[in-house]
C-alpha cells in the first residue's frame, strides 16, 4: 500500500520507564524511518499478563501526557488510561480517534512465544482486541538474554522492526495472507540481519508463576519478564506445598518454557536460534475438529455434527 498510514500505538507496559524501556525508541524509529502517523493510548502503569482483560467494575480515567523524548511528535499528545492494553484499544478506537490504519502493541518487554505466554500476554491481548474490531493489527515484542537489554541491542531492534513493518505495510501482509494479526518477536542482538522465520506457536507448560513473599524478597522489574536465556524446565517438576493460612505469594516469571518447547518452525525455536519470528494469527479459540469427530462421544450418546 502506498498510503501512509495512521497507526495506533499501546503497549501492556506503560510510559517510559524502567518496566517500560523501549517505547519512545521505538516511536521515534517509526517516525524518522517510516515517516507513520502515530496515536498513543497506553496503560497508565503496569498491565502485563492480563491477557484481553476489561476492568468492568473499574471506570477507565485517560489523562494527557507528555513524553520524554521532546523530539517527539504525536498527533493531540498521548493518552495515558487506568484500564487494561485491550480497553486502551476499544476507547482508542471508539472514542479517540477515527483514522486509524493499522494498531502496533509493543515493544514489549521480554518475549511473547509459545502458547504459555501468548494466551496471557497484555500486549497480544491489544492486538487480538484490535484484529476483533476489524483494524489491522499486530503484537511486537523485543526478547532479552541475560538481563541485557543494552541500547545499542535496543536500537538495532528498532531498526529491524522498522524495516520489517515497511514490508509488511508496503505488500499489506494482511490482506494478502488472510491474517488479521501477526505476532512478531525480535531478539535483542548486535546482528543487524538476523534470519526472519514465519513461525507457529510453539506449545509448551506451565510452571508455578509465583514466589512465597518474605520480608527479604525484593521483585525485580525484570521478574514480570521472561528471559530467554534463562528458560527453566517449567511444569515438570515436584511442587512444593508450601501454602498456609496468612502467606502471600508474588508474581514471578520463575520459568514458563520447556527445553522441549522449541520445536522446529516454532516461535520459541526462533528465538532460541537469535532470529526473528512472526507467527500469523486469528483471534479465536479454534476447536478441534479432530475431537469433535471422535467416536468417544457416541459412548456418552451425546450427538456430533
Amino acid at each position: 500500500m502506498d498510503k501512509v498510514p495512521t497507526i495506533l500505538l499501546t503497549n501492556d507496559d506503560g510510559p517510559q520507564s524502567q518496566v517500560s524501556p523501549f517505547i519512545e525508541r521505538f516511536i521515534r524509529a517509526v517516525q524518522q524511518d517510516l515517516g507513520w502517523n502515530i496515536r498513543v493510548c497506553i496503560p497508565s502503569g503496569q498491565r502485563s499478563w492480563i491477557a484481553k482483560a476489561f476492568l468492568v467494575d473499574e471506570a477507565v480515567e485517560l489523562s494527557k501526557y507528555t513524553p520524554q523524548d521532546t523530539t517527539i511528535k504525536t498527533h493531540n499528545g498521548w493518552f495515558l488510561a487506568t484500564g487494561t492494553p485491550a480497553s486502551c484499544v476499544n476507547i482508542a478506537l471508539h472514542h479517540l480517534f477515527t483514522d486509524i490504519d493499522l494498531v502496533i502493541s509493543g515493544p514489549n518487554l521480554g518475549s511473547n512465544v509459545a502458547n504459555t505466554c501468548a494466551m496471557s500476554s497484555g500486549t497480544l491481548g491489544a492486538a487480538m482486541e484490535a484484529a476483533m474490531l476489524g483494524v489491522r493489527s499486530l503484537a511486537l515484542s523485543f526478547a532479552f538474554f541475560n538481563h541485557d537489554i543494552s541500547s545499542d541491542k535496543v536500537e538495532n531492534a528498532c531498526q529491524i522492526s522498522t524495516n520489517i513493518l515497511h514490508k509488511l505495510w508496503h505488500k499489506d501482509a494482511w490482506k494478502s495472507t488472510g491474517s488479521p494479526l501477526f505476532n512478531i518477536n525480535i531478539p535483542l542482538v548486535l546482528n543487524p540481519h538476523p534470519p526472519i522465520y514465519i513461525t507457529t506457536m510453539g506449545q509448551s507448560h506451565i510452571g508455578s508463576l509465583y514466589v512465597k513473599e518474605s520480608r527479604s524478597y525484593k521483585q525485580s522489574y525484570l521478574s514480570v519478564a521472561v528471559d530467554d536465556a534463562q528458560v527453566q524446565n517449567a511444569g515438570s517438576g515436584d511442587h512444593e506445598m508450601d501454602g498456609k493460612d496468612g502467606d502471600a505469594f508474588r508474581f514471578s516469571v520463575a520459568g514458563t518454557r520447556s527445553e522441549t518447547d522449541a520445536v522446529l518452525g516454532t516461535d520459541a525455536w526462533a528465538i532460541r536460534k537469535k532470529a526473528v519470528s512472526i507467527t500469523p494469527l486469528r483471534p479465536a479459540l479454534d476447536s478441534l475438529v479432530e475431537a469433535e469427530k471422535s467416536p468417544f462421544w457416541q459412548q456418552l450418546e451425546f450427538q456430533t455434527i
